[in-house]
């Protein structure tokens, strides 16, 4: 028995890339919600019979990648392991290339079938169309059955031929049989050219990505881990064949490098971009005089301008949470729900009437990216046209953001990690190009200025047209809140308004563009690596240098931040002797997140107002776990519940009326539900999904009576 599993263990060792790469894969299938949604968005929502083209023919691609590699791999002789020429595991030397081939089309279609088994994806509607969701993964499992048919009759064709030409030389009766050579080169003139051409096309798609991000756009993440996998085994298994057959261990080698150049931090490309121009890899220059405007300015001219014929002035305020795109999305939504029905009741002032009485808002990783697109189409062009502001951000948000991120993660990002020295922008920097290039598309190019430049006047007074965004970052060393806003830097020596945080005006370029600001707050877990800021000024803030991760590290919902502005502005609506009405948006996008609103009156919206959710299906899960990730769960878990302590001290803040709700504070919570699509939590969303949120907001919220209460709270009430 032990001589059998030393056989077996031997013949792993030649494809130890390729068993590393279907082993990772089969743990993202089935372990992350992230990769789940993607198989079902690839496979249950996307509508494109051409991304679903793609995606069978990449895995037909990495399916025979993986093949080729193991196949030439063990025609090799290593000298460590003579166990590879044994007569008795030569079935196994025949068949596990081509099961690891069949295996990858295969591994696509098991995770979408866990997907459909973890995450709500609801009923397929007609029966056409569930038949066609149903041929999507049974066209997987013929692509893995045409490999094997391949790999198996591929001999008996090629035999054939050699009979008809005598220049074709007839080959082995089976893979085991063939000669054993002792270097790489001598495997023949075919699988030479064939390793020299992927290599070749490896640096020719890095170089292109390097120079045109967006190269790979349109084809779907999953096409596009799936090309990485098939460079991955085909180059990794050329390393691993020249080092095993020297006896050096060249893969292991690589890996110590990259590890040592990664903990001596010599090629650092994650340093967060001070400016338009600036590159992730380069150090940023000295930083102009300050030019941003102060926001005791702008909260001054906010208060003079909206607080006229009111005797209590209502103040807007935004609360929305990190979630990914599906945090992105549905802040969007339903900021643009909002403001397209208030605008249609009531267009006396000439601007729309939500977005003249919101002052700010904070926001957590997907939410910041929510807010921005809002806040910024609001401001380009000029006059807004609310009817048109949730069309227009959902064909922006719609834009497949993660394949692009992917690509530098897998060619770029992976390249740059060999190399002493940074070279090349890493993948974030492929984020917020996409985000860019999205905007654009609408007309908005607020993405790529600086953030301070939607609120600054040509003679560089506040500008009060525009929300004030709070935007939330979380520094790694000190677990501390980072502030980014588009005004002076708000805390002093005399006035600190941030418990536990960093103001990061104190360390930003007042050139800052807009789209670096969102990508601090939303540096999702490994897709967006943790950001390096450095500052040109002379004497910066202590500690030299900070390193931001995603503001949800801290706390999810944005409501710590949003009492700390609501201080500020209760500070200098006193000094004016003004009160203030404030009506709080709170927007949340986790479906099993507890409410923390209990009045739930869909035919008489009362000031704090929340949609009920439907019971979550299933157990509950068990509060018990082992001594080994306790701690770690504890550490975890505790994001959430600061995240229910803040938005408890919000709501405790607020002061309604009860003898008459117009005249007091109110609190809506907008949250989503597990509906019938599922929502996804990364980079990508899909056309239906938009169809889902719309479902949920018209069906869970009274919104024409909860549009003529927020009316009455705005409408002046002095003669």
């Amino acid at each position: 028995m032990l001589g059998w599993t030393a056989l077996v263990l031997d013949h792993l060792k030649p494809v130890r890339v390729s068993l590393l790469v279907l082993a990772v894969a089969v743990f993202v299938a089935v372990g992350v919600d992230q990769a789940a949604e993607l198989f079902l968005i690839a496979l249950w929502t996307d509508p494109s019979p051409w991304r679903y083209l793609t995606l069978l023919a990449t895995s037909a691609l990495a399916g025979l990648s993986m093949w080729y590699a193991a196949r030439n791999a063990y025609r090799l002789r290593y000298p460590r392991w003579p166990a590879l020429q044994d007569e008795r595991a030569a079935v196994l030397r025949d068949w596990l290339p081509r099961l690891l081939g069949a295996a990858v089309p295969l591994l696509v279609c098991l995770g979408y079938v866990f997907a459909l088994a973890s995450l709500p994806h609801g009923s397929c509607g007609a029966a056409l169309e569930c038949a066609q969701r149903s041929w999507r993964a049974i066209g997987l499992v013929l692509v893995s059955a045409a490999l094997i048919i391949f790999f198996v009759s591929r001999r008996r064709l090629w035999r054939a031929l050699s009979r008809r030409s005598a220049s074709l030389a007839p080959p082995a009766p089976r893979p085991s049989a063939e000669a054993r050579v002792w270097r790489v080169r001598d495997l023949g003139v075919i699988p030479c050219m064939c390793y020299a051409v992927v290599v070749v096309l490896n640096i020719l798609a890095t170089v292109l990505i390097v120079l045109r991000p967006e190269a790979l756009d349109g084809i779907g993440p999953l096409a596009q881990l799936l090309i990485s996998a098939a460079f991955l085994c085909f180059s990794g298994s050329l390393l691993c064949m020249i080092g095993d057959r020297r006896g050096v261990p060249l893969l292991s080698a690589m890996l110590l490098l990259s590890a040592s150049l990664h903990w001596l931090h010599l090629n650092d490309n994650h340093r967060v971009r001070q400016y338009p121009a600036m590159s992730t890899h380069e150090l940023p220059m000295k930083p102009p005089a300050e030019s941003r405007p102060s926001f005791d300015a702008y909260a001054d001219a906010w208060l003079n301008d909206r607080c006229a014929g009111h005797a209590r002035c209502p103040v807007i305020l935004v609360a929305a949470e990190g979630g990914g795109i599906r945090g992105a999305a549905w802040t969007a939504v339903v900021l643009s729900r909002l403001t397209a029905m208030l605008d249609a009741q009531d267009h006396a002032q000439g601007e729309p009437l939500f977005p003249r009485y919101l002052f700010a808002a904070s926001g957590v990783s997907g939410g910041s990216l929510g807010l921005a697109t809002y806040v910024s189409m609001l401001a380009q062009p000029s006059p807004t046209n609310a009817a048109t502001l949730e069309g227009r951000a959902q064909e922006m948000l719609s834009h497949d953001f993660l394949a692009p991120t992917l690509a530098n993660a897998f060619f770029v990002d992976f390249t740059q990690r060999w190399l002493p020295g940074a070279w090349l922008n890493d993948r974030s920097r492929a984020l917020t190009r996409a985000w860019e290039s999205a905007a654009r598309k609408q007309g908005v190019n607020a993405f790529a200025e600086p953030f301070a430049a939607l609120y600054a006047r040509a003679d560089g007074t506040a500008a009060p047209t525009v929300p004030a965004l709070f935007l939330n970052s979380t520094t790694v060393n000190e677990g501390r809140r980072f502030i980014q806003h588009p005004f002076q830097a708000i805390a002093t020596p005399q006035r600190q308004p941030w418990t536990a945080g960093f103001d990061g005006s104190s360390w930003l370029d007042p050139r800052v563009p807009l789209s670096e600001v969102v990508l601090n707050s939303a540096r999702f877990t490994y897709v967006s690596p943790a950001g390096t800021l450095e500052t040109a000024q002379p004497s910066p803030p202590v500690p030299a240098r900070l390193q931001l991760v995603d503001g949800g590290y801290f706390e999810n919902s944005g409501s710590t931040t949003l009492l700390e502005v609501m201080r500020l502005l209760r500070e200098r609506a006193r000094q004016r002797d003004l009160s203030l009405r404030f009506i709080v948006i709170h927007i949340s996008n986790d479906p099993q997140m507890t409410d923390f609103i209990d009045r739930h009156d869909p035919a008489h919206p009362l000031p704090f107002y929340s949609s009920a959710c439907p019971p979550l299906p299933g157990p509950v899960r068990d509060g018990v776990r082992g001594e080994a990730v306790a701690p770690l769960d504890a550490l975890l878990d505790t994001r959430a519940a600061r995240g229910e302590y803040a938005r408890v001290q919000l709501l405790n803040t607020l002061k309604p009326d009860d003898a008459d709700p117009a005249k007091g504070d109110m609190l809506w919570h907008f949250r989503l539900c597990r509906g019938n699509y599922p929502i996804p939590l990364g980079w990508t969303i899909s056309t239906p999904v938009f169809a889902e949120l719309d479902r949920q907001l018209d069906e869970h919220y009274p919104l024409p009576a909860m549009v003529q209460a927020l009316k009455t709270q705005l409408a002046p009430d002095v003669p």
